[in-house]
């Protein structure tokens, strides 16, 4: 799995037709592209930007962009690497959400938090996967509880990531198949379950800020017990994690099963 820098293949590469432009920029009243793309963007890609940069509609849509599925083929085609020249693209785009929504990614003092989504040409409700909240670390966790004054709230982000993330990039991309309720995420609902126990509650909301932080403590020694390395705490190796974990659950077992059973072509 890539960490900051992006695998590229070179000249070794199998022949995938790649188009000169690959990422495709929305927010702040315009987008590189539009509805009809669906075939480049995917659907969630292609209304993303619609609803950014089209003159008629222009709404407030938070800046963002689009991997276009070119990537995705390429990246499947060559054992799961990339491109040459993708890095610099991503690096570019997101100094563009950066300077759009005031903020940077990986600050100590103003951190930007991002979200890594799904699309496909065709919908596919719920088969391929998303992580949130990525750019959380130690690092960027003590300025965004300055400033939203709401430790709870980050606590309760920081945990919510880490499950996420062990979930979906550490253990599903990775291939790992684990026995029946062993995977990581119910290993981590356990520990969230004995803490709700201890502590004498019944929901989720009634755990305060130094439970989560603690949740957070023990779900990360939890990740390297199970999974043998450490859950990532940094913002770049987030990203690049969850890029990848994406592209990975287009061959996942429920994306594949539902292209079968609705005739989609993989």
């Amino acid at each position: 799995m890539p960490k900051t820098a992006v695998k590229s293949r070179g000249k070794a590469a199998s022949a995938v037709k790649i188009s000169k432009k690959v990422t495709y920029f929305f927010g702040g009243g315009k987008a590189d592209g539009k509805a009809t793309m669906k075939n480049l963007l995917g659907g969630k890609g292609a209304n993303l930007a619609e609803m950014a940069g089209h003159p008629d509609l222009r709404l407030p849509v938070p800046p963002g962009f689009t991997l276009t599925t070119e990537i995705c083929t390429y990246y499947w085609a060559n054992k799961r690497s990339y491109p040459k020249g993708l890095t610099q693209d991503v690096e570019k785009n997101l100094r563009k959400v950066e300077e759009i929504a005031g903020k940077k990614f990986g600050d100590a003092e103003d951190p930007l938090l991002v979200s890594v989504r799904s699309g496909a040409r065709s919908s596919m409700p719920g088969m391929m996967e998303t992580i949130l909240n990525v750019g959380l670390t130690t690092g960027t966790i003590p300025g965004l509880i300055k400033l939203t004054n709401n430790p709870r709230f980050v606590y309760d982000s920081y945990r919510r990531l880490i499950m996420m993330y062990s979930d979906v990039v550490m253990e599903k991309a990775a291939g790992i198949e684990p026995a029946d309720d062993q995977g990581i995420r119910k290993q981590l609902e356990r520990i969230m379950h004995d803490m709700k126990t201890r502590k004498g509650v019944k929901s989720d909301t009634d755990l305060n800020a130094e439970d989560l932080k603690e949740l957070g403590v023990l779900f990360k020694a939890k990740v390297k017990e199970v999974l043998g390395e450490e859950f990532p705490d940094n913002h770049m190796d987030q990203l690049w994690g969850s890029i990848g974990a994406v592209f990975a659950s287009w061959m996942g077992k429920r994306a594949v099963s539902y292209r079968r059973i609705e005739g989609i072509p993989g």
